[in-house]
């Protein structure tokens, strides 16, 4: 059954409810049924052919979520883990946890603080790859959204660049992705043809949220580039730098920032990796960084390895 059909099929009153979550505990393996979702769709088309309500079946999904993990937990406590939203994370926390032994009550109090710490020390659930990627991705074109209590990553490439959109959703794959698909827009004159990608929110994106925005505006700090190495550098390069081929120069179009910003920028590039960017000015209202000849070649050197094949380009290389 197509989710467009089970949609204009679905209504409350056709959905018989097994006494609750209880009951489809007791009707189901609810571990099985949590592997029957696995895209954005499943549980409404679900919920119609089992004749649960989508309420109480995404409760039930959830806890067998847990359960497929940690199956020695109490279905009490699998509850509670449900609210933590990556299985990386259930797995991360019972490590740091011993769950055997802590109250139900309890258990929610250590849930709370684990959100609270990950919005003060990601790398406590993210790998160095995945906050390289977002630090790398928030200084170019990126973005992080905030809905209600928490915030979600975004970014949107060309459709040229699809490959290269991928290999970042694929990094990460961890989070639930809540779009990643081709969409035109008109700007002006012209139709963009891009790639719009979002995780779901998550409590952890609110850190990169509170790192690089002040008064809804995305900014660069010390605090930001003290962060930077030659991984999201490459990433940074990626979504906002260009190579000129004939004089064989690397660009940084860094237009959204200010002049003190940039002062900032140059003063770390020369610092950290010994490179001396030029700060260039351009439309009468836009800066950017370029890196003379020698200093591209040693910033390529740096970066080269970290670069994926389809972005070669960037730093002069043909695709292909």
């Amino acid at each position: 059954m197509s989710e467009a059909k089970a949609k204009s099929d679905y209504d409350a009153s056709s959905i018989k409810v097994l006494e609750g979550l209880e009951g489809v505990r007791k009707n189901f393996d609810i571990v099985e049924l949590s592997k029957k979702i696995k895209k954005k769709g499943d549980l409404l088309i679900l919920s119609h052919v089992l004749k649960i309500k989508p309420r109480i079946l995404n409760s039930a999904i959830n806890e067998g979520r847990v359960l497929a993990i940690l199956p020695y937990l109490q279905k009490s406590k699998a509850s509670i883990l449900a609210s933590l939203r990556t299985d990386r994370e259930i797995t991360l926390f019972s490590k740091r946890y011993n769950l055997k032994n802590v109250s139900a009550r309890n258990l929610i109090k250590l849930v709370r603080k684990w959100n609270k710490d990950i919005q003060t020390n990601p790398l406590l659930l993210l790998n160095k790859e995945e906050h390289d990627l977002i630090i790398g991705s928030l200084l170019g074109d990126a973005s992080i959204r905030q809905r209600e209590k928490n915030s979600c990553f975004r970014f949107s490439h060309s459709v040229k660049q699809l490959e290269y959109a991928k290999f970042k959703r694929d990094i990460l794959s961890n989070f639930s992705i809540s779009e990643f698909r081709e969409v035109k827009r008109k700007i002006k004159n012209h139709t963009i043809h891009a790639i719009d990608f979002s995780t779901n929110t998550h409590p952890i994106f609110n850190y990169y949220r509170n790192l690089f925005y002040r008064d809804g505006m995305k900014v660069v700090s010390p605090e930001i580039l003290n962060y930077l190495n030659p991984n999201n550098l490459a990433f940074w390069i990626c979504d906002d730098g260009s190579y000129e081929t004939k004089q064989g120069y690397i660009i940084l179009c860094t237009n959204s920032y200010s002049l003190e910003e940039h002062n900032l920028m140059k003063d770390v590039f020369n610092k950290k990796f010994g490179l001396d960017p030029k700060i260039g000015f351009r439309d009468s209202k836009y800066y950017y960084l370029r890196f003379k000849q020698e200093d591209s070649k040693r910033l390529i050197e740096l970066i080269k390895p970290f670069i994926p094949k389809c972005m070669g380009y960037k730093i002069g290389e043909k695709n292909g």
